[in-house]
């Protein structure tokens, strides 16, 4: 009997040391490639492989999974905001869910909170209630994440031509921006559970969005970190800024100072009225937002007399103007005594096709903006450059895109850093 136990003892000791050298997983970034689709469903102001799509002209998307077991949306990554939003089984067509649902009765980990969600964005609201629940992208997991499960989507979804349907929101803004924060209802987003969790080396992710032709690519976001082969140069970092957020001051938006656009053929400047303005980097709207004197100064460059006024502030344009080989150079400020930082924006880029299947037009990416508003750079001007958004550091890494027309272009998880 001695001997029995003697032996069962050491066989444990040998398996405690056995787990005890085991490797455990490093937090590492996590790079999400995107796809390319064809039209989205839903609109807003206007290191594991998982897919996500960019569905020209209105947004880039990504597969996120909530609940247990899984139910599979499909939501825009979204600079612009800080909430993760779905659909709830209750939201219809009429009150403007066209796609998923989320059934929270089929979910085992799914927890009310009845904390109100009344989101306003440029092109409409969204109402519904704050949730925790189970949020999957790929093999990474954040359990009890805090989300909203929307039952109204008033304004900010439109019929799609194709599928799938763009369901929801994953906001990728600061944590003090979330809607709760107006209650004093406060939670971190999803990408700060990442980090805190240690699943991500960095509370950072790089952003890399691909053109509006690209076949095969378009794009990733990289959450932990930055792929070094996306981007020409070095990242140039600029301090993002705080904003008055209903009467507190606070980081909000990804939101940096701009100093100028240059059109370089012309070789004139346009500066904002008032001196370098505050400008939102906002994966969530494919336009970008500027002073009137400044896009009718662009408009008229580019197009000469080839264009006309859809609204106040929007216009159409040439669609030959999608082979332009313009480019506007943009001017940041630079950090302290740094050097100012300047990035090319290609014209073409800013060039938003639009077709009912029949008739094909072509919108400028660029819309006027009041004077008393945020000024806005959306995917028009992104879709040019490199960004790696550093919460800890409280400051925007800016470089030049490589080319995303280049059919050779392949995503490398051995550049990610």
């Amino acid at each position: 009997m001695r001997s029995s136990l003697l032996t069962f003892t050491a066989v444990i000791n040998l398996l405690l040391l056995a787990v005890d050298a085991a490797p455990t997983r490093q937090p590492r970034p996590i790079s999400v490639p995107l796809k390319r689709g064809l039209s989205p469903s839903l609109t807003k102001r206007g290191a594991a492989s998982h897919p996500l799509w960019n569905f020209a002209p209105l947004g880039y998307i990504i597969d996120v999974n909530v609940g247990t077991p899984s139910q599979t949306f499909t939501v825009l990554i979204d600079t612009g905001s800080a909430d993760l939003w779905i659909p709830s089984s209750s939201c219809t067509k009429e009150t403007g869910c066209l796609g998923k649902t989320f059934d929270a009765s089929q979910s085992s980990t799914f927890k009310n909170t009845s904390e109100p969600f009344d989101i306003v964005y440029g092109s409409g609201s969204d109402n519904g209630t704050y949730v925790t629940d189970v949020v999957r992208i790929g093999d990474f997991a954040v359990n009890d994440q805090t989300l909203a499960l929307v039952y109204d989507a008033g304004n900010t979804t439109k019929q799609a031509r194709s599928t799938p349907y763009m369901d929801g929101i994953l906001g990728m803004a600061w944590d003090t921006g979330v809607y709760g924060a107006l209650h004093n209802y406060t939670y971190p987003p999803f990408i700060y559970n990442l980090y805190s969790t240690g699943q991500i080396p960095t509370l950072s992710f790089g952003l890399h969005l691909g053109g509006l032709y690209s076949q095969g690519y378009a794009g990733t976001v990289t959450f932990g970190g930055i792929d070094s082969s996306q981007f020409t140069g070095d990242l140039q970092y600029i301090p993002a800024q705080q904003e008055n957020f209903h009467g507190t001051t606070s980081y909000v938006h990804w939101t940096v100072y701009v100093d100028s656009l240059k059109l370089q053929s012309a070789n004139t400047t346009y500066g904002f009225p008032s001196g370098p303005a505050l400008v939102a980097l906002d994966s969530g709207s494919s336009f970008a937002y500027l002073p009137r004197s400044m896009v009718e100064g662009i408009l008229h460059n580019i197009a000469g007399t080839d264009y006309q006024p859809i609204t106040n502030s929007t216009f159409q344009v040439e669609c030959a103007l999608l082979n332009s080989t313009e480019v506007v150079e943009v001017t940041f400020p630079g950090a302290g005594n740094s050097p100012p930082v300047i990035l090319q924006a290609a014209v073409k880029d800013m060039i938003i096709p639009e077709t009912d299947g029949i008739n094909n037009e072509c919108l400028l990416g660029i819309s006027a903006q009041d004077q008393n508003s945020l000024y806005i750079f959306g995917d028009a001007f992104l879709r040019s450059w490199y960004l790696n958004f550093d919460f800890t550091n409280k400051q925007v890494g800016l470089a030049q895109a490589v080319n995303r027309d280049d059919p050779q272009f392949s995503f490398d998880v051995n550049n990610l850093v």
